[in-house]
Order: C-alpha cells, then sequence, then structure tokens
C-alpha cells in the first residue's frame, strides 16, 4: 500500500509581494508556488488616504499582508489539489524588522479609524529609516553602560531593527504609544493571528531588538537613563507586556496549530502545525541546503542579506549581529546586510532611463533591467569610466549609517545609460566585498559563496561581475 504524501507550506512576507510554496515534507519537492504582490506596496509618499509622509518613511498596509496571507494558501490549494488533512505544517518568514502597533487584540492600530491619517499608527518597513537619531542615542547609552549584548550588534544598533523605530513612535506620536498595547513583528503577527494566540519568535527578539535568552531586554532603568519617556519599554510594550507571556520559541519549534477561525478561512485543518516565524534572509541559510561553517550566503533582492555560521564566538565590527541558535541549534549566526541592492537598480531604471530605450526594449519584448544588462555586457571593467557607491539606502553593514548617501563618479557627454547601469552593478558588489573582507579580517573563513534570491535567478551579469570581484 502507498504511503500518503504529506506537505508543508512555506510563506515569505517580501518588500513588496508575498510568495508561498508548498513541498513535499519527505522530500522538499515542490507541489506549488503561489504569489500575491501588495496592492499598496511600499508607503513611502502618502499613506492612501493623502496624508504626506516625511523624508525616509517606508511604511506598508496591513490589509496586504492579511490578503496575501488568504490569497496564497488559497492558490496553493487551489493549483496542487492536494487535501488539507495532508498539510502537517506552516512556517512563516519576513522582513525584519518590520513593526507594527497593535491593541490588546492583535489589530493594527491604522485600522481604527481613529487613527487612520496617523503614520506612525502603520506598520513600519525594515527600510524605514527616518528613527536613525534613536538609533544612534540607544548605541550611546549601550556603550556607555557596557551593555554585554552590544557587541553582538557589531557595536551599534541599527536603524532598521525594532527598539530605534518604537522609540520614534513614543517620541513623535504619544498618543499611539500610549494607545498601542504592543509593538509586534510582521512574522510574528502573520503566525499568531495563525494560532489564535499571541507567538514571538526567539529569533526576531535576539537579533532585532536587543533581547537576551537569558536576561531579556535591557533593564527599565537602561530606557529611563536613555529618557524617562522610554521607561515602559521594556516590560508594558514589548514582548512582556500584559499579564501573561506570549509564546516564545526558536525557528523550527512548535508554536501552536491553526486556530479554527483561520483553518475555515483558509479551508486548511486545526491539526496543522505552525512554526516559530523566521526572518526572510535567515530562511535561505537552511533552504540554501548550509548547515555548517565556511560557506556564506548571499540572498540577493530589494536589498541584500548575508549570513554565515560559525560554532566560535567572535566580535565583527559593522556587522547586523551574531546570536547563538538563531538559525540553526549549537551555531552562532553571524549577520550582515546592504540596505539597497535591487531598490537601486529599480529607482535608476523608474527614474533615469531615456525614452529612446524604453521603447527600443518594448519592440524587443523585455523588460528593462535585461535591456541594460545586455549593453552593459559590452562594456568591459572600468572601459566607462565610472565609480559609483552603494549608499543610495545609507549604509547597513559596515558603516551602520542610514543617513549616507550614494554617488556616482566620472560623467561626462559621452556616459550612456548602459555605462551608469553597470557602474551601479559594480557598486554593490563592492560593497559586498567590504562585509566579506570583515568578516575574515575577525576570524571567520570563508571557502566558498552561495547565492539565492530572485535577482540572482534573474541576472547573470550581476552574477559574473560578483564572481570577479569576489574572486
Amino acid at each position: 500500500m502507498m504511503a500518503v504524501r504529506k506537505y508543508s507550506i512555506g510563506i515569505d512576507y517580501g518588500s513588496l509581494c508575498c510568495r508561498a510554496v508548498l513541498a513535499d515534507a519527505s522530500t522538499g519537492a515542490l507541489a506549488a508556488v503561489s504569489e500575491y504582490v501588495y496592492p499598496h506596496g511600499v508607503i513611502e509618499k502618502k499613506l492612501p488616504d493623502g496624508t504626506v509622509l516625511p523624508p525616509l518613511w517606508a511604511l506598508q498596509d496591513p490589509c496586504d499582508y492579511e490578503a496575501a496571507l488568504y490569497a496564497v494558501i488559497k492558490g496553493l490549494l487551489k493549483d496542487s489539489k492536494v487535501a488539507p488533512k495532508d498539510i502537517v505544517a506552516v512556517g512563516v518568514d519576513s522582513t525584519a524588522s518590520t513593526v507594527i502597533p497593535v491593541d490588546g487584540k492583535l489589530r493594527p492600530l491604522c485600522m481604527d479609524k481613529k487613527f487612520s491619517k496617523e503614520p506612525h499608527a502603520w506598520p513600519k518597513m525594515w527600510k524605514h529609516h527616518a528613527a536613525e537619531n534613536e538609533a544612534e542615542e540607544l548605541t550611546k547609552a549601550a556603550v556607555s553602560a557596557r551593555l554585554p549584548v552590544i557587541s553582538k550588534y557589531g557595536g551599534a544598533i541599527n536603524s532598521e531593527s525594532l527598539l530605534p523605530k518604537v522609540m520614534q513612535v513614543c517620541l513623535e506620536a504619544p498618543e499611539i504609544y500610549k494607545s498601542a498595547e504592543t509593538f509586534i513583528e510582521l512574522g510574528d503577527w502573520i503566525s499568531s493571528l495563525l494560532v489564535g494566540k499571541e507567538v514571538r519568535s526567539a529569533s526576531f527578539l535576539s537579533c532585532k531588538s536587543m533581547w537576551d535568552v537569558d536576561f531579556g531586554y535591557p533593564s527599565k532603568d537602561f530606557f529611563a537613563g536613555i529618557s524617562p519617556i522610554f521607561a515602559e519599554l521594556p516590560g508594558e510594550k514589548l514582548a512582556y507586556h500584559g499579564k501573561s507571556l506570549p509564546v516564545i520559541a526558536w525557528p523550527g519549534e512548535f508554536v501552536g496549530t491553526i486556530c479554527p477561525a483561520m483553518a475555515s478561512r483558509l479551508g486548511l485543518s486545526e491539526k496543522t502545525v505552525v512554526t516559530a516565524p523566521q526572518m526572510d534572509a535567515y530562511s535561505g541559510l537552511p533552504g540554501s541546503g548550509i548547515s555548517d561553517s565556511g560557506t556564506l550566503m548571499m540572498i540577493i533582492g530589494t536589498s541584500t542579506g548575508y549570513m554565515i555560521l560559525d560554532k566560535a564566538s567572535k566580535t565583527v565590527p559593522g556587522i547586523c549581529c551574531s546570536m547563538e541558535n538563531a538559525n540553526l541549534p549549537g551555531y552562532i549566526n553571524y549577520a550582515a546586510g546592504q540596505s539597497g541592492v535591487g531598490d537601486i537598480f529599480h529607482w535608476y531604471v523608474e527614474n533615469c532611463v531615456p525614452t529612446e530605450y524604453l521603447q527600443k526594449a518594448s519592440v524587443a519584448g523585455v523588460n528593462m533591467h535585461d535591456y541594460l544588462s545586455v549593453l552593459a555586457k559590452g562594456c568591459p571593467p572600468g572601459g566607462c569610466g565610472l565609480l559609483a557607491l552603494d549608499w543610495w539606502n545609507g549604509n547597513q553593514s559596515v558603516l551602520t549609517n542610514s543617513n549616507l548617501s550614494g554617488l556616482i563618479l566620472g560623467m561626462d557627454l559621452a556616459t550612456k545609460p548602459e555605462h551608469i547601469y553597470r557602474a551601479l552593478l559594480e557598486s554593490t558588489a563592492y560593497g559586498a566585498r567590504k562585509i566579506i573582507e570583515k568578516f575574515r579580517a575577525n576570524g571567520i573563513g570563508i571557502r566558498e559563496i552561495v547565492a539565492c534570491g530572485g535577482i540572482a535567478e534573474k541576472n547573470s551579469l550581476l552574477m559574473q561581475i560578483y564572481a570577479d570581484v569576489l574572486g
């Protein structure tokens, strides 16, 4: 008698869309793939009602997240014809820190008409860089107090993490801060919806919010020392808020089963297990088959995440974090990142390409990235005379400064769009090399590099440039 196949669902909440896969739980073979593009995308200029946002803001609509959950799972079931009872597990990953202020029922505050026009009531994306001042204040306080945890963050707290964003809400929108029951990561929020109770990923907590598995958050006195208005942060507004503790688990661990209401709405079984959520870039490491030290993973997309495992604890200045068990048990996961990669190429294509090129790409039946890449292949390294710097969205590693900006040098009247495009590709390759050199200089051995993510598959020119620059 043939054994009944069992399946697992993996859901990835990215910057522009949500993707999901249905995989054979024994072999990993994909039975179906589904995608949902967020209707509101990245909210950078103004809220849906027209409320204008300040510079460096990046928000999203939580309704897009919920709609994506229902759409991708129903898409998987429809395309695969797999019976819900044969789906044994669901796991979620998301960008981080994407921080959502919620009420006591875990409802995002922006869904309340009372707060819908208040930008601070909306989810702040990972690339919301308007909390740089708060990140700098937090870093100064941690260094001054000699908190051991600061060394695990490369010596500085990045504005892309959770605490600076929460502190910004407290300073600029006290009513929102007071009304929020807690602030929760996107991945935790989706997992909480699935199981019907609050879930917190120990990986999100340790890597993105200065939480320690043994000691929890820095003390109330530490936050009050920065400013008395932050005194509520560790106990009242973060993971330990309220009378009962949420479920805290490491990735891969069990956090519950799908609650009856969500099982009915999604068409899944109430017996389906939900695992602790993980950060999107971190998920790529085991997904790429990496389970030991020596192999660096680059996940190249809107931004680029760098992950490598090591058994030894080492201080690497300027990286995002180094946390034990954050990815695989028994290993320290070292993480770094570039805040802008695909974002840079997208900006150039959207804003700087002449109409003539758009028309030629249309006639050729290719998108502008492919069209420019073909032209740029004809320009040898350095042959265009341009130098570019990849700080268009700030520098995450190794300078940890969101206020830095990119540049292009060497343009003249002979410069063509494909020359600039190639220079931008090259700039991200040299940004990658800077990060890799920092790892190696601090004792992290790298034998090989594995690249994954959408751009790694789509742009062969970029991958050749990276191979050449990285040796």
